[in-house]
């Protein structure tokens, strides 16, 4: 990344809100003032619950806003930077409404975590005490499966937002899609959303731990790859 100030913004926030208007701003008015612009969520959809950090599809972009030649048009005059939201999706996503659907039957079924995946003994007090979370109340949603049986989803953030089982092969196989789909359209830096809580593992805070770094490690290797510079976002630990 260029070392000089970076225009920080969601697309819908300037006049006329689309990616043509964010770079008729930055190619006119402010021309020369940022080296590069990070643009906050600009996926499908851009007014989820939490403010576009909830995608259903990171995949493809807002409508409203534009498409991937549109990024790619603003990518190739500045430097642009986007959010990998590693840690979640969408309850509205279509793997999980798949998910929710099929049940184990689907095959993307691995990549929503569970509460059995990581404590497939069952938890003691002391282990759900030492949990990490940003909720007021544990970080587990209760789900009806399509087989008439409850399990308990995952849910660091919001019931929303279904935490994605990152180290299982349909997890790094959706991560592995978004970093494609970025590349493809000339994104050349990314910022690891949320990623403190991307691993869990029983008996920790599952927040920040050695897996973490390791994930992160790993992860930002395969960006870098694809000549992606990578930021990491972790949450105060409050």
């Amino acid at each position: 990344m260029t070392n000089q100030a970076q225009l920080v913004a969601y697309v819908d926030r300037f006049s006329g809100g689309t990616f043509r208007d964010l770079q008729a701003l930055i190619e006119g008015p402010l021309k020369g003032a940022f080296g590069g612009v990070h643009v906050l969520p600009f996926f499908h959809p851009i007014d989820g619950a939490d403010a576009g950090f909830d995608p259903i599809d990171h995949t493809r972009v807002d409508a409203r806003l534009g498409t991937w030649d549109d990024v790619a048009a603003l990518a190739a005059r500045t430097e642009v930077l986007a959010d990998v939201i590693v840690n979640h999706v969408s309850r509205r996503s279509p793997q999980f409404q798949d998910y929710a659907a099929r049940g184990e039957d689907s095959p993307s079924a691995g990549l929503f975590l569970t509460y059995s995946r990581v404590f497939p003994d069952g938890a003691r007090e002391a282990d759900l005490i030492a949990l990490h979370t940003p909720r007021p109340s544990l970080p587990f949603t209760r789900h009806r499966t399509a087989h008439g049986h409850d399990v308990l989803l995952w849910t660091t953030f919001t019931s929303d937002q279904i935490d994605i089982d990152v180290r299982h092969p349909e997890g790094r196989r959706h991560l592995a899609g978004v970093l494609a789909r970025f590349h493809d359209a000339g994104i050349r830096a990314i910022r690891l959303d949320a990623v403190g809580y991307a691993i869990k593992r029983a008996g920790t805070s599952c927040f920040m731990i050695p897996e973490t770094f390791a994930f992160i490690a790993d992860f930002a290797g395969q960006a870098r790859a694809l000549g992606m510079e990578v930021l990491v976002e972790v949450p105060r630990p409050d």
